[in-house]
């Protein structure tokens, strides 16, 4: 492992510039984090209901034959999935099963890794000593650099990879009489394929390395010893999702499962590997829909946070050049951007339900205010402690 150290001076008058620059910045994240909040809630509400309606309307199918009767129809259908063909790496010659829906190559090379940590000290008058340690070591990596961005790029160069991870995945499948007509190779989890010797041999003739193949945990490894690798040493493996039932809910037509476009415009298609009955396949849906409605909720509000504390960086420079407001700490100005992001985004979800479900409305707009008063307590305390402590 190898170390080294950046120290550089910051003014007062370069700071002042990022920070107005930043608050243009900030302006844009709040504001697209805003649309984004409205987006979502509505989205989130439309998706639940497309998923209710579907459940009420959904025809299973016993018989996994398309008939006239259920032209057009929301159909369930569950059994065997059959595949057209092997997937097969064309250039590396590695094959995968008959029920293989994804077929993974992943390529690591043994290379430079930089890895870099900034601390800021503020100085009297408003400058700043900002030192960044790099450190370079090195690692196995399935995304290496060439090292001619690292900060200190002599020494540490990657040699050109030869070749790159790659997925291949089947777009359809048959389930009984009918195709399903999208989703498949995103069914199940990929689990590592373990090579035999005869697909190692034939990965060293596609590549021709200059270093030895070597079989080592189910994996082909080019190295001239495999317990001691070396600068761009490479590393070759294979992952596999093999699928032998699915299920599928979705519109039938003329032989195909197709997504079901309900009447508020919201397509519903379900896919799910495994034998599945039709009403726990809208379960699963629904809450598949509540997670990432969530996860949207949560990077959203991050964003609206990052953009009113860059909102405030502004405020954070003339604190630091200004003793009479030596009191807006860094902690501080976090502090009024946490509440400042909960009134607002929460707000923002507490309107979007509003006409929708005026009950989960007034819920959210309650917590809203419960967060807003504790976080604004919070910084009334330390805006008057804080003065006594800077002087």
């Amino acid at each position: 492992m190898r170390k080294f150290t950046q120290t550089t001076n910051v003014g007062l008058g370069p700071r002042l510039k990022k920070a107005f620059k930043d608050v243009g910045l900030g302006v844009a994240l709040i504001g697209f984090a805003l649309m984004g909040i409205l987006w979502n809630e509505g989205s989130s509400v439309k998706e639940a209901r497309a998923l209710d309606e579907g459940a009420g309307f959904v025809v299973p199918l016993t018989d996994l034959t398309p008939s006239a009767e259920n032209e057009g129809a929301l159909v369930h259908i569950s059994g065997p999935l059959t595949l057209d063909g092997n997937l097969a790496d064309t250039v590396l010659g590695i094959e995968g099963g008959a029920q293989t829906v994804r077929l993974e190559r992943k390529v690591e090379q043994f290379a430079w890794i930089e890895e870099s940590r900034t601390g800021i000290k503020t100085n009297a008058g408003g400058s700043q000593d900002r030192t960044t340690n790099y450190t370079y070591r090195l690692a196995w990596t399935d995304s290496p650099e060439s090292g001619a961005s690292f900060y200190v790029s002599e020494g540490h160069e990657n040699p050109p990879v030869p070749i790159r991870s790659n997925t291949r995945r089947h777009k359809t499948g048959q389930i009984g009489g009918f195709m399903v007509s999208e989703g498949v190779g995103d069914l199940g989890v990929s689990e590592q394929m373990i090579l035999a010797q005869r697909q190692a041999d034939m990965i060293a003739a596609a590549l021709k390395p200059d270093r030895a193949a070597h079989l080592t945990a189910g994996a082909v490894q080019f190295s001239e010893n495999v317990h001691d690798p070396q600068l761009g040493d490479l590393r070759i493996s294979y992952f596999t999702s093999d699928i032998e039932e699915a299920s599928a809910v979705g519109k039938q037509d003329l032989g195909t499962v197709v997504p079901y476009v309900a009447q508020n415009g919201t397509t519903v298609f379900l896919l799910e590997e495994g034998l599945q009955p039709a009403g726990q396949m809208f379960e699963t849906a629904q809450a598949v829909s509540r997670h990432k409605t969530w996860v949207f909720r949560v990077l959203l509000l991050v964003m609206m946070f990052i953009g009113f504390k860059a909102l405030l960086s502004i405020v954070g420079v003339l604190a630091s050049a200004v003793p009479v407001l030596g009191w807006l700490t860094s902690n501080l100005t976090t502090l009024i951007a946490v509440a400042l992001t909960v009134l607002v985004g929460g707000g923002a979800m507490a309107i979007a339900w509003l006409m929708v479900r005026p009950l989960v409305s007034g819920a959210i707009l309650t917590g809203v205010l419960s967060v807003a008063v504790v976080v604004g307590a919070q910084v009334g305390r330390k805006a008057q402690t804080t003065p006594s402590q800077s002087f």
